[in-house]
C-alpha cells in the first residue's frame, strides 16, 4: 500500500527541485516555477512488485522516482506485455493523463523498494492556469514527445532487432551510462527480459544478439550491468542498418 506524507516540509521541497530541475519535463524551467511546483510534492512508497496506477485508471497527478525503479509497461487485449520503459531515479512520468485528464496510456509498477515524488493534478494546474511560461514549456515538451513516439514507430517497421537493440543500448547509456575501465558502463540493472519486453521481443532473442555483440567485443556484461566496450563500433552497425 503506497504512503503520503503531509505537508511538504523545505528538505522534501528542495529534494523535489532538484528532481524536477534535472528530469526532461522541466530542464530549462525558470527556477521561480520550479519551486512553486516543489512545494506541493509529497511522497508515495511501494514494495517490490506492487501497483503504482494501472493503465485505464484515473489521472490523479505526476511522479517522480526519487529511489527505485520503476516499470512502465501494456499489456494487449491478447494478454501480451510490452516494457515501453525502465525509469530510475531522477525520472518524471505521468504528464500525459495528468495535463489531458484522460485515462492513464500505461501501467506503472515499482522494482524494488521504490519512493515517488507526487505533484496532485489539482495543484498543478493551479499554477499552470496562472503561469504563461510554463504553458509554452510545456508545449514545447509535447512537440518533443511526439517527435519520440514517431521515432519509435519507425524503428518497428524499418529497423531488425539488431539494430533496435543496439538504439535501445545507446539510449541506455546516455541517460544512465557513466565511465568503467572497458568503456560505458550502463548503471540502470536490466534483465534480459525487460529487455526484451522493452523491444516486444523474447527474453531469448535478446539473448542470441547480446552473445552476438560479445563475440565482436563491442559489450560485455558484468553484476547485472552492460558495459559498453566499443561505443563507435555500435553506431556504425546501427548507421549501416538504417542505410540497409
Amino acid at each position: 500500500m503506497n504512503t503520503l506524507t503531509g505537508p511538504t516540509s523545505p528538505q522534501l521541497a528542495k529534494i523535489a527541485s532538484r528532481i524536477l530541475a534535472g528530469s526532461f519535463l522541466f530542464e530549462d524551467l525558470d527556477p521561480e516555477l520550479l519551486e512553486q511546483l516543489s512545494a506541493q510534492a509529497t511522497v508515495r512508497r511501494l514494495e517490490d512488485g506492487q501497483l503504482l496506477f494501472e493503465k485505464g485508471a484515473a489521472a490523479d497527478g505526476l511522479y517522480a522516482v526519487e529511489a527505485g525503479k520503476v516499470r512502465i509497461s501494456s499489456v494487449s487485449e491478447t494478454g501480451k506485455e510490452i516494457v515501453l520503459n525502465v525509469l530510475a531515479p531522477g525520472a518524471v512520468f505521468g504528464e500525459i493523463a495528468l495535463l489531458d485528464g484522460e485515462p492513464r496510456t500505461a501501467t506503472a509498477r515499482a522494482v524494488g523498494p521504490t519512493r515517488f515524488l507526487f505533484i496532485s493534478r489539482d495543484a498543478f494546474f493551479e499554477i499552470f492556469d496562472r503561469e504563461a511560461p510554463l504553458r509554452r514549456h510545456i508545449t514545447a515538451l509535447l512537440c518533443r514527445r511526439l517527435r519520440w513516439v514517431s521515432d519509435l514507430l519507425e524503428d518497428a517497421n524499418f529497423l531488425d532487432l539488431m539494430a533496435r537493440l543496439i538504439k535501445r543500448i545507446l539510449w541506455l547509456a546516455e541517460r544512465h551510462g557513466g565511465p568503467d575501465p572497458e568503456g560505458i558502463r550502463i548503471a540502470l540493472p536490466l534483465s534480459q527480459q525487460e529487455l526484451g519486453l522493452m523491444l516486444g521481443v523474447t527474453r531469448e532473442a535478446v539473448n542470441k544478439k547480446l552473445r552476438e555483440l560479445e563475440k565482436r567485443d563491442m559489450i560485455t556484461r558484468r553484476d547485472g550491468r552492460l558495459v559498453i566496450k566499443d561505443a563507435d563500433g555500435l553506431k556504425q552497425l546501427l548507421a549501416d542498418a538504417i542505410k540497409n
